[in-house]
């Protein structure tokens, strides 16, 4: 990606906080001026002291004066720093839920090629990575160029030699920085590529741990993440020892600058055309000249490392979003019961095969609709097609009359509830996992709802073996709970949301002949009050079915 394009990026990121960081640059120049006057007080008294034989009492005032001068300074300083944090904080929240709300949009299917380590790191690392750019590097690239304008409108007048060796080492500084800067970058993108990998792979060997035991690769593992480990540790020292180059280079230029207008200034006061609270003056503001310029050759490197995690984080937000057409029907629809009707549907994964080429069906209200056939064959896309989750390249899906298509979104979702055949589960309390479908607070009528539910699907028998019932804590995925437990958790999430379209995906696959009975019996209870569509090849589920749609090399079959 372009250098421009992710520069851009990074400042239009910043358009929201423009105010706090100017208040930022705007405290740190009232901090340098008041260096400036601290620096005219240490001179004064000095001077005063030492040359003109003052007693203290002569420069008690500007004593006082001077604490309290870098008091204030202090103070400024540190409200700057403030602004420049809360600004970084904000600019990271408001990318977060940029990331969040575009990888909603992506939806499922899309997500579902990323790796979920790479992500994570993206939205966690790869954001945290902007903070010293806009905290540090933004208002000290401010600072940089007002703070030396200002010490140079006071040297000026005093000594026009100091002056024009000041002003003419300024530029080396911001040139090497640049030149050196350019080397870094590549490394630090490499860099950041790296971290991305490994942390997608330490994250995928914790989520298959399991497995890795069981087929004996732990040490072939380890081996792998060892490896990506050493690429990255060699990645970061390249990019310390190009650090230290630069803070060499910045160092070396700011000494010889300053060893030449001490110089110059020491002859100047030999032969009488200084006074001396002049030169020391100079003196004590040349080297506060190179730190704003010091300071950034610093910070660049912030800069550096927010260009590439800018890199990774617009490689998220360039990805497309679910191809769902604009739904600009104004009518929000609230049925009781629903029926569909798929005509002529077809569908084809973007860049895989087509798994749906004429599918046609109909589905009563309040009937117990199953798909059959082959794995492969398109069972759970048509689900997701039902769902609203993906759109087909060709067809119509019409519920209760009105297209589909033409929806909105939320609206539909209302009224579908979807059990797949993999249930998310969070980690939590077993209750917090089933309030979901609704506000999240458990009033008296959702337990009271949320008890009949599981009476209903079986789950209250589970609840009644578990030691702190709704209260039992669950691990990751629903560690803790078993398989059948699990889809019986998911059916009574689907039951109490209460909506007239339920949508199963293989509910009764890989349970125990107790646990695929057990949620027949929810199944059939359920037909009748909900318009269920599910997809299993599960004999039993067939022999309850009101009807069989056959999806297969016809995708047309109903009986």
């Amino acid at each position: 990606m372009e250098k421009r394009s992710l520069q851009t990026w990074l400042n239009q990121a910043a358009a929201p906080v423009r105010r706090r960081l100017i208040l930022a640059v705007s405290l740190g120049l009232a901090a340098g001026v008041l260096l400036i006057v601290q620096a005219g007080l240490l001179g004064a008294i000095v001077h005063g002291v030492v040359f003109e034989g003052r007693h203290v009492a002569d420069v008690f005032a500007q004593l006082i004066l001077l604490p309290a001068v870098m008091a204030v300074r202090f103070l400024l300083v540190w409200a700057g720093e403030n602004c420049g944090f809360q600004a970084a904080v904000q600019v990271k929240a408001d990318l977060r839920m940029r990331l969040y709300t575009h990888l909603q949009r992506m939806g499922p299917q899309r997500l579902r090629s990323r790796s979920v380590g790479e992500l994570a790191h993206q939205v966690v690392d790869g954001v945290e990575g902007l903070e010293a750019y806009y905290a540090r590097f933004l208002p000290q690239a401010a600072l940089a160029v007002l703070i030396p304008l200002a010490v140079l409108a006071f040297v000026f007048p005093l000594d026009l030699i100091s002056g024009l060796i000041l002003l003419g080492t300024a530029p080396f500084i911001p040139l090497f920085m640049v030149l050196i800067g350019g080397y870094a970058e590549k490394l630090n993108q490499r860099q950041w590529r790296r971290l991305a990998a490994l942390s997608a792979r330490f994250l995928d060997s914790l989520q298959g741990l399991t497995t890795i035991r069981a087929f004996n690769a732990s040490r072939r593992e380890a081996a792998i993440i060892a490896r990506i480990t050493d690429e990255y540790r060699e990645t970061t020292v390249s990019v310390l020892r190009v650090a230290f180059l630069s803070a060499l280079v910045l160092e070396f230029l700011a000494t010889v600058s300053l060893a030449l207008v001490a110089i110059f200034i020491g002859f100047k006061l030999l032969a009488g055309d200084m006074v001396f609270q002049s030169g020391f003056f100079i003196l004590l503001l040349a080297p506060e000249f190179f730190l704003p310029l010091r300071s950034l050759g610093t910070q660049y490197h912030a800069r550096l490392s927010a260009m590439a995690a800018a890199e990774g984080l617009l490689g998220i937000l360039s990805e497309p979003t679910d191809p769902l057409p604009q739904r600009r029907e104004k009518v929000r629809p609230r049925w009781n019961t629903v029926a569909l009707e798929l005509a002529h549907i077809a569908y084809r994964y973007p860049g895989g095969q087509t798994v749906l080429r004429e599918l046609k069906m109909s589905v009563g209200a309040g009937t117990l609709t199953v798909l059959a056939g082959p794995s492969g064959t398109g069972k759970t896309t048509a689900l997701r097609l039902m769902l609203g989750s993906l759109t087909p390249d060709r067809g119509h899906i019409v519920v209760n009359g009105a297209d589909l298509s033409r929806m909105p979104s939320a609206a539909w979702l209302a009224h579908v509830a979807w059990v797949p055949q993999s249930a998310f589960l969070f980690q939590g309390t077993l209750l917090e996992n089933m309030l979901l479908p609704t506000d999240g607070n458990p009033s008296p009528t959702h337990m009271e709802y949320l008890d009949r539910a599981a009476a209903l699907t079986g789950l209250d028998r589970d609840l009644a073996a578990l030691p702190q019932g709704w209260h039992t804590r669950l691990g990751e995925a629903g560690e803790g709970l078993s398989g059948g437990q699990r889809r019986r958790l998911a059916l009574t999430r689907a039951v109490l949301k209460n909506a007239p379209l339920i949508l199963l995906d293989e509910p009764t696959a890989h349970l125990d002949a107790e646990s695929r009975r057990t949620v027949v019996k929810a199944l059939r209870a359920l037909a009748g009050r909900h318009t269920l569509v599910v997809a299993s090849h599960d004999p039993e589920v067939l022999g309850i079915a009101d009807s069989v749609v056959w999806i297969g090399s016809k995708d047309s079959g109903t009986c």
